[in-house]
Formats: C-alpha cells, sequence, structure tokens
C-alpha cells in the first residue's frame, strides 16, 4: 500500500475536500484524518461508536439493554 500525505485546512466544519490524488477510479483506498489539535478524548471515542461498523450493533433497537420502558408497556423479548 502506497501512504500519501497531503497537508490541507477545511474551508467547511466537517467537510474536507481532496483534489488531485494519485488514484485511479475504482479502487479502494483508505482515509486517515490526522488533526493538530487536541480532541477530547469522549468526543473520539463517541465518533467511533457512531462510525464504526464493528459497533453497528449498538444502534440495533434489539440489543438495547439499557432503555427504560414504562411498566404498561413491557419489553418485547426475542
Amino acid at each position: 500500500m502506497q501512504a500519501v500525505r497531503i497537508l490541507t485546512r477545511p474551508e467547511k466544519d466537517g467537510e474536507l475536500i481532496l483534489k488531485d490524488l494519485p488514484v485511479r477510479k475504482g479502487v479502494s483506498v483508505e482515509v486517515i484524518i490526522l488533526t493538530q489539535e487536541m480532541i477530547d478524548e469522549t468526543t473520539l471515542i463517541l465518533s467511533a461508536l457512531q462510525h464504526d461498523p464493528g459497533y453497528a450493533f449498538l444502534r440495533d433497537p434489539a440489543e438495547d439493554l439499557y432503555t427504560l420502558t414504562s411498566p404498561t408497556s413491557p419489553r418485547k423479548t426475542r
């Protein structure tokens, strides 16, 4: 795998545009974003939980063990 370093600044929050990269159409690439500012560890963990496919099960309502339900509407069991 070839590494390419590009230093750039986002023009909008949450948006980064990369142009003129040495890759061809249809070729899979891996992108790692390294920021120079310190990111709160909690924010980093929450971001991983939201975006990493390995944690997708946490968004599945069937896997939710912590949400309280009212006594009149008991939790459905599998």
